[in-house]
C-alpha cells in the first residue's frame, strides 16, 4: 500500500482503464478518512502558528483591563432616542458635527433608520439614502 501522486491515480481512472486491486487500494491510502486523526507534525506551519498565539491568561487579563484600548473606549457613549449616532465618512472630517455623506444609524419617524445622509431635513427618514 503506497500513497501516491493525483496524476498517477488519475491516470490509473482515464476512461476505458481498469484500475487494478492494488492501485484501486493505493488510491484510497493515498488520502485521509474523515474519522482519521491529523497528526501535529502533519499541519503545515503549525510550529510558527502557536509560536504567535497568545497565551489564554494574557488574554483574560486584556480583556479585564480597562485601559487596554483607551480610545475606543473614550469614543463610546449611549445615544439617546432622537439623536443619531454618525460615523464620518471620507472625505469629511469634522469628528463632532454630522457632514452630509455621513453614515448614520437613528430613530426616526417611528422607524430605524441606517443610511448616508444626504445633508437635508436629518429628522426626516427620506434625507437617508
Amino acid at each position: 500500500m503506497a500513497i501516491v501522486s493525483l496524476t498517477t491515480i488519475k491516470n490509473w481512472f482515464k476512461t476505458g482503464l481498469v484500475p487494478d486491486q492494488n492501485q484501486f487500494w493505493d488510491t484510497w491510502d493515498s488520502f485521509r478518512h474523515k474519522s482519521d486523526q491529523i497528526a501535529v507534525t502533519d499541519i503545515s506551519g503549525i510550529n510558527g502558528l502557536l509560536a504567535s498565539k497568545t497565551e489564554q491568561e494574557v488574554f483574560d487579563n486584556h480583556l479585564q483591563d480597562e485601559n487596554a484600548h483607551p480610545n475606543l473606549l473614550l469614543k463610546s457613549r449611549c445615544i439617546p432616542v432622537g439623536q443619531v449616532l454618525f460615523f464620518k465618512v471620507a472625505p469629511n472630517v469634522n469628528e463632532n458635527e454630522k457632514e452630509p455623506g455621513d453614515y448614520c444609524m437613528c430613530w426616526i419617524e417611528n422607524s430605524f433608520v441606517s443610511g448616508n445622509w444626504t445633508g437635508s431635513n436629518d429628522q426626516l427618514k427620506s434625507s437617508y439614502t
